[in-house]
């Protein structure tokens, strides 16, 4: 990563808007395999595994909501 203070609105824009376009993939990803757990319907894996994977969804979330966090807080020194 460049450690000179080249920030770019038009890419920060750009890196915020795919961010928030995983999130939003995410929070539908996790309602699904929440869904998934209610019902029973794990199509061929277990209820450990769908836990597994629902435990998975809501970390990479996290981390994403820190990602976007993190670009905000940048992009308000730099300004």
């Amino acid at each position: 990563m460049n450690e000179e203070n080249n920030y770019e609105p038009a890419i920060h824009t750009l890196a915020t808007d795919k961010i928030q376009s995983k999130l939003v993939n995410l929070m539908f990803s996790v309602e699904d395999t929440k869904k998934q757990l209610r019902t029973g319907i794990y199509g061929g894996v277990t209820k450990e595994e769908m836990e597994m994977v629902l435990d998975s969804e809501k970390r990479e979330k996290q981390i994403y909501e820190y990602i976007l966090d993190a670009l905000d807080d940048f992009a308000d020194k730099t300004r």
